[in-house]
């Protein structure tokens, strides 16, 4: 887990857990809170990944578009070099 808020809660949580005797119904309580508050790291970090991952791919397709746009130009650029050969 990492430092953000949901992260810290749950590690808060387990120690609290940890005082308590195992299989007691506060000692369950609090794990079952921490494990809901871990989850909602896992979602945030995924979700950074995803929103990651967009901008990956429009980068991506915005430098697909200029490679072709670059190859069009020298396959005019060669077309013109070859009529200027002649």
């Amino acid at each position: 887990m990492t430092d953000s808020a949901p992260g810290q809660k749950a590690r808060e949580l387990l120690v609290q857990a940890s005082q308590h005797p195992v299989a007691s119904p506060q000692r369950n309580a609090l794990v079952t809170e921490a494990a809901v508050w871990a989850r909602l790291e896992h979602t945030a970090e995924m979700d950074n990944y995803a929103a990651a991952a967009i901008g990956i791919k429009s980068a991506l397709t915005s430098l697909a578009g200029t490679v072709q746009k670059l190859g069009s130009a020298v396959g005019d650029l060669t077309e013109h070099v070859k009529r200027s050969q002649k």
